[in-house]
Order: C-alpha cells, then sequence, then structure tokens
C-alpha cells in the first residue's frame, strides 16, 4: 500500500487560481514566502494553490517550509516536498535557525490543536514563543507582510444568535472567563503579532472546514463522518448533535488565506470560514445522505466536550466587503469532493502536521 497522501484534484486547483483576484497573484510574482506549519492541513492547501498558480501563471515563487522532519514530508508528499520552488528548512517553530536571504512575507501557521503529553501551560508557552520567532525572522529578513493563521476559537463563547464579528474583545485575563487552553494558546499568539514589529501584520481567524487532508484523527466531527460514511460505517455523534457550526471548503479557505496576505489591511483580522449554518446531526444526517450508506445515524447524547461552544458561527462580512471574498463550494459539494479525494489511493495516509 503506498504511504504518499494524495494530491488535490488539479480541476479544484484551476478553480482557486480562477477564482482568486488576479492583484493576489501579482503581489506574490518573484517573491520568496517562508511558512511554518506546511506539512499540516491549512500548509499544505496553501502549498497546492501557490504551486499550481506558480505554474500556470509563472510567478517565480520560491517558497521556504519550515518542518520538524523533512524526510518524512518528502515521503508523504513528494509532489509538494520536492516541487522545485521548494526548499525545506529543518527545525522546530520556537527555535528554528535562520536561513539566509531575504524574504518578502511569512505566514505563521504552525500550533497544533493538541499535542501528546502537551500540558495546557505549555500549548499556551509554545504558541506564544513559536509566534515571537517567526515574527523576529520576519524583522530579521526584512519581510513587508506577515501572515498569522488565528482562530476563531479567540472569541471564546458564543453570545446570542449574531455571528462572531471580529470587532469583539475579550479580557487578557489568563482565562478568568472561562477559555479553554487552546483558546488562550491563540491569545497569546495574537498578543504577540500585535506588538510593534517593522512589517505589516494581518490576522486570518479560522472557524471549521472541509476538505482533502483534514482527517478524522483531527478530532474535527465533520472529518470523522466523512471517514466513517467513505468506510462504509454508519456514523456515530457522540454528543447531542445539536451544537451548530459552518463548514468552508478547504480550495475557499486557502483563497481566502492568500487573499488576506496579499490583500488585507495592515492590523486587521479577517474571519475564515463558511456561511451555511448545521447542527452536528444535521451535517452527519447529510454525509450519510451524499454517502449513500443507507445506514441511519446514532445520536450517543454524551457529553462532548470540545474547543468551540455550542455555537460556532462566524460573521463574513469583513472579509466581503473589504476583500471581495465569497465562498464558491456550498457544504454538500465539499463534502462530495472529501468522499471523492477518500476513495482514491493513498488519501488516507497524511504526514502529521
Amino acid at each position: 500500500m503506498t504511504d504518499l497522501a494524495n494530491p488535490v484534484p488539479a480541476t479544484e486547483l484551476d478553480e482557486v487560481v480562477r477564482l482568486t483576484a488576479p492583484p493576489v497573484w501579482e503581489a506574490f510574482r518573484n517573491q520568496a514566502m517562508f511558512l511554518t506549519g506546511g506539512t499540516g492541513f491549512v500548509g499544505k492547501w496553501l502549498l497546492e494553490c501557490l504551486l499550481h498558480a506558480d505554474r500556470a501563471l509563472g510567478l517565480g515563487l520560491k517558497l521556504t517550509v519550515l518542518t520538524r522532519e523533512p524526510d518524512r514530508f518528502v515521503q508523504a508528499s513528494p509532489h509538494l516536498a520536492k516541487a522545485a520552488p521548494v526548499t525545506l528548512l529543518q527545525g522546530d517553530v520556537v527555535d528554528f535557525e535562520f536561513p539566509r536571504g531575504s524574504f518578502s512575507s511569512v505566514i505563521h501557521a504552525a500550533l497544533p490543536v493538541a499535542s501528546s503529553g502537551m500540558g495546557p501551560s505549555n500549548l499556551e508557552q509554545l504558541a506564544e514563543a513559536g509566534t515571537r520567532r517567526a515574527c523576529e525572522f520576519a524583522a530579521a529578513c526584512g519581510a513587508r507582510r506577515f501572515l498569522q493563521v488565528s482562530s476563531g476559537a479567540v472569541y471564546g463563547q458564543q453570545p446570542g444568535d449574531q455571528g462572531l464579528a471580529e470587532s469583539l474583545s475579550w479580557q487578557e485575563d489568563d482565562g478568568a472567563d472561562g477559555a479553554n487552553t487552546y483558546t488562550r494558546a491563540k491569545r497569546r499568539a495574537e498578543a504577540v503579532v500585535g506588538q510593534t514589529w517593522p512589517f505589516e501584520v494581518v490576522i486570518a481567524r479560522c472557524f471549521a472546514f472541509i476538505g482533502p487532508y483534514l482527517h478524522a484523527s483531527s478530532g474535527v466531527a465533520a472529518a470523522q463522518f466523512i471517514a466513517q460514511a467513505a468506510s462504509g460505517k454508519g456514523i456515530v455523534v457522540q454528543g447531542t448533535g445539536e451544537a451548530i457550526r459552518t463548514y468552508q471548503y478547504a480550495g475557499d479557505m486557502a483563497r481566502w488565506l492568500l487573499s488576506c496576505l496579499a490583500l488585507g489591511a495592515p492590523g486587521r483580522a479577517y474571519n475564515i470560514g463558511g456561511e451555511t449554518q448545521v447542527s452536528i446531526a444535521q451535517l452527519a444526517a447529510e454525509v450519510t445522505r451524499i454517502a449513500g450508506t443507507g445506514i441511519p445515524v446514532e445520536v450517543a447524547g454524551r457529553p462532548t466536550p470540545g474547543l468551540a461552544g455550542h455555537r460556532y458561527v462566524p460573521s463574513l462580512r469583513r472579509a466581503a466587503e473589504e476583500l471581495g471574498l465569497a465562498n464558491a463550494v456550498s457544504l454538500d459539494e465539499g463534502i462530495r469532493r472529501t468522499l471523492a479525494w477518500l476513495a482514491t489511493p493513498g488519501a488516507n495516509r497524511s504526514f502529521p502536521a
């Protein structure tokens, strides 16, 4: 059995290139970019799209990717790791040695949702130290732009039925508002990029996604449901299924992130996510319907504490009004594409983030 992670279909990458505003690609022409978190879900999608655009548009990109285990990345995703524009830099985000040369922009996407044996304080310290190291490198290499890939988790529990807006604030009080470890870690990372640096910072607050490279082991309910259905199994909802989410397809996610890097206002935060609200139980039923398993969804009804609360729904108004962004892939279509990807050989194996 192959150990390779399947590439994203070229038709989907063509779609990303076509739907991305031309000024975004022009902003990257002949640029050198540095990426942390390049072996994870977000990072792989950014690499897929940047490399495809480089080939299609002749951008002349140079992409340096920080990874703890370059050899494993080469083995798992050779079409990314061995692409001509890509250079792998071995190191850890908290103490990597700065590569030589100048870089136009830095994308900081490295921070695990959870880590085996990592206590709460360690995750928060990792977030802060890693972000500071990335910022110090950006300053040293003369970068002009810095994209902080953050999370909608920074907002904490969602009040009422309104979408979470970027204008919402929180107290930096070590979680006295009931914030969980991941929320506190992402807040500390944003606090670092909010300090004075000699480059422009744009923050992208990511919500929930579906798509290739997001595996069941990530703990994301949608990924687990799609994996269960793809293997012909019935879907089991561990909780009550009442929590409300929106899901953005990965191609739209990558397109939005790159648009934030190129066109986002300095010092501004933008939500990255979907707009179709669905309960977890409804999502499970929809995946079952599209996969055609014919097996009824089982709702276990057990308490399942997670990173987000009952509602985890972004306001997308700022991204639409300031950057002209809109989602092109519906929830149903995103489920279909992810199921198709999982049905291809090698798709269930991936280099860990």
